[in-house]
């Protein structure tokens, strides 16, 4: 099976559709949106014309969610209808097969533009689900908005961010790692402890691409998800250790 990934698209539905048909029109069976979707009450509550894709998308959530509304949306069983048409939001720490390859998924980021909120934050309890559910069965592919922080990924934040991420993580006694290999602590946390380290990790959150090459494992930035933009699918039978 080919899984295409998209990055960030921050509601524009549109685009993500056309994101999608382009996917499926490249032969992918499965699409990952790699969060900062647009999980928010105003486009994708009850009554809303949801879109309907011709392929599954399975998306994290980014910091950029409405994470009271998700977690609503899931208790309600509104979550299940968007599933219907093909949009599934992935719970932090949940495994899914995909042909023979296990994905993990790892939502949630720090805010550096704005105050932190209830919900975007990784919380201990999430890296400690993910654990549990590796220790069973480790993953082939990590699907996350952002990436671990100080293991040589080599991400740098946007530089005109910087003095509002000092105030807004630094400030709130956060760390997001060093500046030339930033992302997120608590997802280090997740790396060190895996029980084998996974073939591929992509990530979106910082809005642009990058690639590198840690021990074992490729991880991959994806920039914003727009028609025309770069496409990267991969054969998910690759992926299998």
């Amino acid at each position: 099976m080919k899984i295409a990934f998209i990055g960030d698209v921050h509601g524009d539905f549109d685009r993500l559709a056309a994101c999608v048909q382009a996917a499926a029109a490249a032969g992918a069976g499965t699409a990952i949106q790699l969060g900062d979707l647009g999980f928010r009450e105003d486009l994708l509550g009850a009554g809303r014309p949801w879109p309907r894709f011709p392929i599954p998308v399975l998306a994290v959530d980014g910091n950029h969610e409405d994470h009271d509304f998700l977690a609503w949306a899931h208790a309600s069983g509104l979550a299940t209808h968007w599933a219907r048409h093909g949009l599934v939001h992935q719970p932090r720490g949940s495994l899914v097969r995909l042909g023979r390859c296990t994905v993990l998924f790892a939502g949630g980021a720090l805010h550096a533009d704005r105050p932190q909120e209830d919900g975007n934050p990784i919380a201990d309890a999430d890296i400690a689900a993910a654990l549990a559910a590796t220790a069973v069965r480790p993953p082939d592919l990590i699907a996350s908005h952002s990436c671990p922080a100080g293991i040589g990924i080599g991400m740098r934040g946007s530089p005109a961010l910087a003095m509002l991420a000092a105030q807004h993580i630094g400030g709130a006694g956060l760390d997001s790692g060093p500046a030339d290999d930033c992302g997120e602590p608590a997802l280090t946390r997740l790396w060190h402890g895996l029980p084998r380290k996974p073939t591929l990790w992509a990530f979106g959150h910082f809005h642009h691409s990058h690639e590198a090459q840690v021990g074992g494992t490729r991880f991959l930035a994806l920039s914003e998800g727009a028609p025309g933009a770069p496409m990267m699918l991969v054969d998910s039978e690759r992926l299998v250790s």
